[in-house]
Order: structure tokens, then C-alpha cells, then sequence
């Protein structure tokens, strides 16, 4: 029996094993996308030994409580994997968080609810298994968090997050196959198997991530730069050129790392203005240059407008320029061209923000969170 079970659950936890090594000894991700993939982890194993046990006390002629105790955490843990699943793809904190788990607290109460009543399932004395009114409950919970994932999936392809968007559906239709082979065909292991797949995929599709992406501020890299404007040439609208102000200043009087604080201030301020289709991307120390595709002209210029509003709540500046694409120039002339552009306009507003350094009491934004937090690509 031991044999048949580890023969089972080896590979399922080769892989566990391997993922919680890749999370310990990486720490590119932000905390709360490290505790989750840890935390997410700690319940597929659970899951499997208590999957494991209760495959055991199944083998035995006599009914023993061990059995109803690994079931109910077996039912406990089901939707909650699918429900860290969520969080890993929402990835903020949010106070819907607390709303979603109360589903999983109701799915708990009702499994264990087995040492004392047979609404869910219960065993006879000869370790026959029957299901109660309500056995399925675990089964309409893990479906419920389905839904939520869906949901979030397409808020995702909305933002513009394509690639992510794929690996979510794909995600979604494991977690629902197994969900529903589990259900319908009996079948044993499938939720902690998909589940630990799915984990594993997603562990490194956020980790491929940040080579496109500068490790301080977490946009784009020069690299992505050149190569999105290739894929992307023919749609092209617009080329904008920003530079941080008087950086040499803010890293001689004040170090290099409040001039870090600065760049990554501007970072913000830039994501929080971008719409869809449009990406920000770190070409130099505090260079920046964003690629807008299909986009008005009208929207080109509103995104420069509200960038300047966001920074001038900030202690620092910067000068912006635009090269919008006529269809005939290469794409080199129109980076100079935004880049002079943006130059020009640093010379007319050098002396409205000389000398506009930080105060004491004022605080620069904090930085991007890592890349798990950022607008993906």
C-alpha cells in the first residue's frame, strides 16, 4: 500500500519539492508573492497526505475516525488551493480578499461537521462511504472560486496582459477538469496534481518576467524596448521621451538613494497614467521612453498632460517629448525626434523647477513592487 501510494504521489511531489526550493532561494518577488506561493505549496502537500491517509483507511474493512478527519481536510483544502490560485493572480491586497475566504470557512465548518452529523457524508461500520443532502458542497465551492477566477482572467485581458491571460485559462481549465473527474468519475489526486502543475507554470511565467524588465524600477527593459517597436512597428502611433530632472543634483546633495526614490516616483506616475497599449520602458538612468500603439493623438497628448499632473504632486520634475509616427519614418527618427522634442522642453522649464528639491517632512512615492505588482506585458 505504501509503495502504491508514494508510486502515486512521487511525482506530484518531486515537483512540490523542486517549486519550494525555486521560492526559498529566489527572492526577486515581492513577500506577499512569496508567502502565497509558500502557503499554496504547504496545502497541496497537506492535501496529499491527507489524500493519501484517507486512500488508506478507504483499503480496511472497520471504519476508523482517521478516516473522517483526513476527509475533511481533504474537502477543506480543494477550494482553497483554487482560492490561492486567485490570489496569486490578483496578486494586491485587497479587502475582497477577507469576502472570498468566507466561502472557505462555511466549506470547513461543513466537512468537519462529519464527527457530528451526516448532512454532508458520513461511514458505516463497514467503511462504506455516504454522502449526505449537502456532500457536494466542496465540489459547488471549488466551482465558485472557478468562476472568480474566470472573472479575474478577463479583467486581466482587458488590461492588456495577453500572455498572462493564456497561462490563467489554461490554469482555469485544469483546476475545472479535475474538479469535475474528482465529482463525477471518483477519481482520486487530480486537484493537488493540476494544482501543483498550474503553481509550478505560473511560478515560472512570473519568474521569465523579470528579464524584460529593469530590477529597480520594474518597467520594461531596453532590450524589450527594440524589440516590441520591431513586432509592433506597423502599429505604432507614438513615441514619448521622458527625463527625470536634475538627478545629479538629487544624488550629490541627498545620495544616490533618494535619486533611486526619485526615478522610481516617476515610474509610478508614468503606469498610473498609461492606458492600454501603451508601455513604459527604462532605455537609460533616468531615460524613459514609452511606445503608444493605436492610440489618437488626442490620448498621446492627454497621457503627457496627466503624467506632468501626477509628478507635480511629487517633489520632483521631468520633460517629456513626443514623436508621433507618420507612417514613412524609420524608427530611430522617431526616438531622436522624441528625444529632441523632450530635450527642448527641458531648456524652456530648466529655470521653473531649478532647484526644486526634496523638503524636509515632504516624502518621495515609494518604490514599484517587484514584478509580481507591476503593469505586466
Amino acid at each position: 500500500m505504501i509503495i502504491e501510494l508514494l508510486q502515486v504521489n512521487y511525482a506530484t511531489l518531486i515537483i512540490v519539492v523542486c517549486l519550494f526550493v525555486f521560492i526559498v532561494t529566489n527572492d526577486y518577488f515581492a513577500r506577499r508573492i512569496r508567502t502565497l506561493f509558500l502557503i499554496s505549496c504547504a496545502m497541496i502537500v497537506g492535501l496529499m497526505v491527507a489524500d493519501s491517509v484517507e486512500y488508506w483507511c478507504a483499503s480496511g474493512n472497520t471504519f476508523t475516525p482517521l478516516r473522517t478527519l483526513t476527509s475533511a481536510i481533504g474537502y477543506s483544502l480543494r477550494p482553497f488551493i483554487i482560492y490561492m490560485v486567485i490570489l496569486l493572480l490578483t496578486r494586491q491586497k485587497s479587502k475582497m480578499d477577507k469576502w472570498l475566504a468566507i466561502p472557505l470557512v462555511i466549506n470547513a465548518m461543513i466537512a468537519f461537521s462529519a464527527f457530528f452529523t451526516d448532512i454532508a457524508y458520513s461511514y458505516t461500520m463497514d467503511n462504506q462511504f455516504v454522502r449526505g443532502p449537502i456532500g457536494y458542497f466542496a465540489f459547488v465551492t471549488s466551482g465558485f472560486y472557478e468562476i472568480v477566477l474566470f472573472i479575474y482572467t478577463i479583467n486581466l485581458y482587458k488590461t492588456a496582459k495577453k500572455s498572462e491571460t493564456v497561462i490563467a485559462v489554461v490554469i482555469i481549465f485544469m483546476l475545472i477538469m479535475s474538479s469535475v473527474m474528482e465529482s463525477i468519475l471518483h477519481m482520486e489526486g487530480l486537484i493537488n496534481t493540476s494544482g501543483t502543475v498550474a503553481l509550478t507554470f505560473y511560478y515560472l511565467y512570473l519568474n521569465t518576467q523579470q528579464f524584460k524588465r529593469d530590477p529597480l524600477t520594474n518597467a520594461l527593459n531596453r532590450r524589450c524596448f527594440f524589440r516590441d517597436a520591431e513586432k509592433r512597428m506597423a502599429n505604432l502611433s507614438a513615441v514619448i521621451s521622458i527625463d527625470l530632472n536634475e538627478l545629479k543634483k538629487w544624488n550629490d546633495q541627498y545620495g544616490h538613494a533618494q535619486g533611486d526614490d526619485a526615478i522610481c516616483s516617476l515610474v509610478q506616475c508614468v503606469n498610473s497614467a498609461l492606458p492600454e497599449n501603451c508601455f513604459l520602458y527604462r532605455v537609460g538612468g533616468d531615460e524613459f521612453m514609452i511606445l503608444c500603439f493605436n492610440q489618437k493623438s488626442s490620448t498621446v497628448e492627454k497621457i503627457k498632460d496627466k503624467i506632468q499632473k501626477n509628478i507635480s504632486k511629487t517633489p520632483y520634475s521631468c520633460a517629456i517629448g513626443i514623436a508621433y509616427n507618420d507612417g514613412e519614418s524609420d524608427f530611430n527618427k522617431l526616438c531622436s525626434w522624441a528625444d529632441k522634442a523632450m530635450y527642448e522642453e527641458k531648456k524652456r522649464t530648466a529655470s521653473r523647477f531649478r532647484g526644486r528639491f526634496f523638503c524636509h517632512g515632504q516624502s518621495p512615492l515609494t518604490r514599484p513592487e517587484p514584478i509580481a505588482t507591476a503593469r505586466a506585458h
